[in-house]
């Protein structure tokens, strides 16, 4: 078989006609391609373009997708009731999610419950195995293996083939628009649910992270920086915000070496921007570079981080910004079109001294409006 990689367009036009054409009768197809999708921004793809992805991986991201949804869903005043995933009785991964819930009450402390989190994952893992794997690429009764191939399944792991982990890559939040929104046409046609949902936000029940509990990690944070501000480096006076390095906008997942304290105002500038590669610095030495003890601040409170997760989606967010002309945001109202400084940035690091906040590009070049 050839093994051309899929151009972009090619890649769109694809997706579109499964999310159109293709036979949902469970949530699964939805979560199994953001779960393709997040995996394209997470590792790191081989020479060719491909890239090998284990279905055990596939059943931590279903396992992680779940879990909000898998809690009963109170609208317009109701008792509560987890809502139908499939159009007949209810999805077996979210049976067992609600069981470990009944065991743990945050996803950090159910993977931390190692042995029970291996069997979850591997019943999860069995479940995609059994169903949506091979028929996700099916529309019209017909097989357009366009993603992976089963013929090259082994060792429960597929084979993302040439130029599609390159297209979630760029079109990530395309993608991810357009398998939310029809997860979300799913469930809202599913008749048992309707009653429930009435007119409220349905989508920040289903796909809402648990932005709240980013609290949690504020002392953390405040006592790693030194008790100031990543961004500036002045005092912080007040409670100081956490702030999603690569904004939530661009990656929507809360973990801990993505979070760094600021001052609301700081905060407020940067909004959804790219920071410029200074700040990046200062977050390289300070948050990965000293990524154990970081982590291990983290685990003591059942904090969720990965700080090879959290480097990757950096890589991609800078990657793709680079490539789009992005605007990175320097301080107050001041921004520079990206380049590929930020590359140096994130590819260094081995054996230098993060011990302490770097003061790094103290005089950034001249800088204009954004756009």
């Amino acid at each position: 078989m050839s093994d051309v990689p899929i151009g972009e367009l090619a890649f769109l036009r694809k997706l579109q006609r499964l999310l159109a054409e293709g036979d949902f009768v469970a949530t699964y197809k939805f979560a199994l391609l953001n779960a393709l999708a997040d995996s394209s921004l997470e590792r790191e793809p081989d020479n060719d373009g491909s890239l090998r992805v284990p279905v055990s991986a596939l059943a931590e991201k279903f396992i992680e997708y779940y879990w909000p949804q898998a809690r009963p869903y109170r609208a317009q005043g109701g008792s509560g009731f987890v809502l139908l995933q499939n159009t007949g009785r209810q999805a077996a991964v979210i049976n067992a999610v609600a069981a470990a819930q009944a065991a743990h009450p945050t996803l950090p402390a159910a993977r931390a419950a190692k042995l029970r989190w291996h069997t979850l994952v591997t019943k999860v893992a069995g479940t995609i195995e059994g169903m949506p794997l091979w028929k996700l690429q099916t529309v019209g009764g017909e097989r357009d293996e366009f993603l992976y191939r089963e013929a090259e399944f082994a060792h429960h792991t597929i084979r993302l083939l040439p130029g599609v982990p390159a297209a979630f890559r760029a079109l990530y939040g395309l993608v991810l628009d357009a398998v939310r929104g029809a997860w979300l046409r799913q469930i809202t046609n599913i008749a048992a649910n309707r009653p429930v949902l009435g007119s409220s936000d349905l989508a920040s029940f289903l796909f809402g992270s648990e932005r709240s509990s980013l609290d949690g990690f504020r002392a953390v944070l405040r006592d790693h920086q030194g008790g100031r501000c990543l961004y500036c480096r002045k005092e912080l006076r007040g409670a100081g915000c956490v702030d999603h390095f690569i904004a939530w906008s661009r990656y929507p997942v809360d973990l801990g070496h993505n979070l760094v304290l600021a001052h609301d105002a700081c905060n407020a500038k940067k909004r959804d921007f790219l920071a410029y590669p200074a700040h990046l610095e200062r977050w390289q030495l300070s948050h990965l570079e000293r990524a154990r003890e970081l982590g291990e601040r983290f685990d003591s409170l059942a904090l969720p981080h990965d700080p090879a997760r959290s480097r990757a989606i950096a890589w991609w967010a800078y990657e793709q910004g680079e490539a789009a002309g992005a605007h990175a945001w320097i301080d107050a109202e001041r921004f520079v079109r990206l380049d590929g400084s930020w590359r140096g940035v994130l590819g260094a690091g081995a054996g230098r001294d993060g011990g302490a906040l770097a003061l790094v590009a103290e005089r950034p070049p001249p800088a204009y409006q954004s756009e």
